[in-house]
């Protein structure tokens, strides 16, 4: 079954289910999903109610505790991946494992969930409170929360405590109760019409420029200006491919009413609690962290809820990143080209903030930065080079295999890890130093400065208690009837 055929549906099911109990909600969600799971996957899908069940046992004897934190990821890691070693292919697999993988996330959050309800909140944080739960959930509900046609075919993630929230119309859910909801319509065929847009200009374009073209013989004949042409617009066809599709499950949330998120500050309503990505900050940005921030929203924010956060008493940032991207290519799979995509994406957020970092204390850089005259050039040049070495580490998440990766890497000489490697040697051999001799430098001329204030002060001081004293002599010495007129 298509997943525009969800929107609709969704539409009218929540108009349908407005008001009822609760019990009815997830039973319909359950049944509704399962069903049409059943039809994409056939028996396949069994792996999800074994998976559910195997989770349901774990949560109702040892839920809360830090032993089913670890047996949940335990379980469900090892369940996923056992699942790629014996079912995958060489290439990108859209089966079963696709659901499952989001199954995965959502399980091992409600782990984690449970695991902070028995904290007292006061030791939690601002983000735990909100999606922390009391108690074990029912298997009715687990199994509602896994089927909902919204998050369950490849996403978007979303916390257990939001979908309790929904069903029981609380917190914001309660404004779009019945009659009293605001307009989804709209919301929801702007991010289904954009997501089909998208969709079709990727499906029209892809056969002019697909991977088996840059990985084909006659690829190595043509210019390189023309290679790294073709590579850009293939890395951004590759965007697209996810963009249109995260839209479409975006409409299909909002149209049942879960992607809901309250009101503005001017008393707008708002549908983007389960917004997948920034369309525009995406294809305008010349930065790598504001890509990541803007690609896959809802999982990078698991992933920093459940990983990167969990990871603070290690004391180091990198290290948690690192755990985190390690943790991402994990969960895609086994294939080598997952995880030398995510150790590109490191590599270049790092290079990224010590090129920021020097241009903020060179003076002459930052004020080319800063100049006016500069920003147009500036930022062609950056988006350009930022464009082109992000689709370069794209190219290993699409070969997955290492002689594959091998191949389309060498059409460009591997050029993505020259530059960054040749970065790193400079920075670390010439620039740092040089830095630290830059940082002396200041902090002696900062020390001196404020050795010549204090010695200014203390002249000020000196003189005037020198005037107070002559002052004082000269009163004195005047004639006592001077004094009385």
């Amino acid at each position: 079954m298509s997943p525009l055929n969800c929107i609709p549906l969704c539409y009218v099911l929540k108009d349908l289910l407005d008001g009822r109990p609760a019990f009815q909600k997830h039973l319909c969600f359950t049944l509704i999903g399962l069903g049409l799971s059943y039809l994409n996957y056939g028996i396949d899908c069994g792996h999800y109610i074994i998976s559910l069940l195997v989770n349901f046992a774990l949560l109702r004897l040892v839920g809360g505790t830090q032993l089913s934190v670890a047996l949940s990821f335990l379980f469900n890691m090892g369940y996923l991946l056992a699942a790629y070693y014996y079912v995958s292919t060489d290439g990108y697999d859209i089966i079963w494992t696709t659901p499952h993988c989001i199954i995965t996330l959502r399980m091992m959050g409600i782990a984690f969930d449970l695991f902070d309800g028995q904290t007292p909140k006061e030791k939690l944080s601002k983000d735990q409170q909100a999606t922390c739960i009391s108690k074990a959930p029912s298997l009715l509900e687990l199994f509602s929360a896994t089927f909902f046609l919204g998050g369950h075919f490849a996403g978007p993630q979303f916390s257990f405590k939001m979908y309790l929230d929904f069903i029981h119309e609380q917190g914001v859910y309660k404004a779009i109760r019945g009659k009293d909801c605001p307009d989804r319509l709209t919301p929801t065929l702007k991010a289904a019409i954009s997501g089909i847009v998208i969709v079709l200009f990727f499906a029209a374009c892809n056969p002019f420029l697909n991977p088996d073209i840059i990985a084909s013989s006659e690829f190595e004949h043509l210019p390189i200006l023309e290679k790294v042409a073709k590579l850009s617009i293939f890395g951004v066809l590759f965007y697209f491919k996810y963009i249109g599709f995260w839209l479409i499950t975006e409409s299909i949330c909002m149209a049942a009413g879960l992607g809901y998120n309250g009101t503005d500050e001017n008393g707008e309503h708002k549908w983007d609690a389960l917004v997948g990505v920034h369309v525009y900050d995406l294809l305008t940005t010349y930065k790598y962290r504001v890509i990541i921030r803007s690609f896959n929203l809802t999982t990078n924010l698991w992933t920093a809820r459940y990983i990167y956060k969990r990871c603070r008493f290690l004391g180091n940032r990198f290290l948690s990143q690192g755990i985190s991207l390690f943790f991402l290519a994990v969960w895609h799979g086994f294939y080598p080209g997952y995880f030398f995509c995510f150790m590109l994406e490191m590599i270049y957020v790092i290079a990224e903030d010590q090129v920021i970092n020097l241009c903020d204390k060179v003076p002459v850089l930052k004020a080319l930065t800063s100049s006016p005259a500069a920003q147009v050039p500036l930022y062609i040049f950056l988006k350009a080079f930022n464009m082109f070495f992000w689709c370069y580490a794209i190219l290993s998440f699409n070969y997955l295999r290492v002689s594959k990766v091998h191949y389309v890497w060498s059409q460009y000489y591997y050029v993505g890890h020259v530059v960054y490697g040749t970065w790193f040697l400079v920075y670390f051999t010439l620039i740092v130093p040089r830095l630290k001799k830059m940082a002396k430098t200041e902090e002696k001329d900062k020390l001196k400065r404020a050795i010549e204030h204090n010695r200014e002060r203390t002249s000020f001081s000196m003189n005037t208690v020198a005037e107070f004293l002559t002052l004082s002599q000269s009163i004195c010495s005047l004639p006592k009837n001077t004094w009385l007129s």
